[in-house]
């Protein structure tokens, strides 16, 4: 479970404790406590098609990748399987996490 509280601009959440997801490759992806997220690395677009970044199986993959896609630590396209990877890993269907995948990596944010 992710314990947050909900900011004064009704939008983004401060998370009260930091969620950790181990990849495939052993790599630790921690959004820390404090971290302040969003949804908006979701593009909100497809949330009609897929629901609010907040809601879902897919919510722990979404708030890591929302922290690292303000952070930049760690390279786009990394950042971006490690949220198909975690979705995954979170019971969200293949298919799903596929199209979720395939919309971060199109319409999501780049950096170098």
């Amino acid at each position: 479970m992710i314990k947050t509280e909900w900011l004064s601009d009704g939008r983004s959440m401060r998370l009260l404790e930091s969620v950790v997801y181990c990849d495939s490759e052993g790599r630790l992806w921690t959004a820390p406590k404090g971290s302040v997220v969003d949804g908006a690395s979701i593009p909100r677009f497809f949330w009609r098609f897929i629901g609010s970044p907040f809601v879902g199986k897919y919510r722990k993959a979404s708030v890591i990748h929302d922290v690292y896609c303000v952070t930049k630590e760690r390279p786009h396209k990394d950042t971006h399987r490690m949220f198909y990877e975690a979705m995954l890993a979170s019971g969200v269907g293949r298919f799903k996490a596929w199209v979720m995948y395939s919309a971060v990596k199109c319409c999501g944010p780049r950096w170098n």
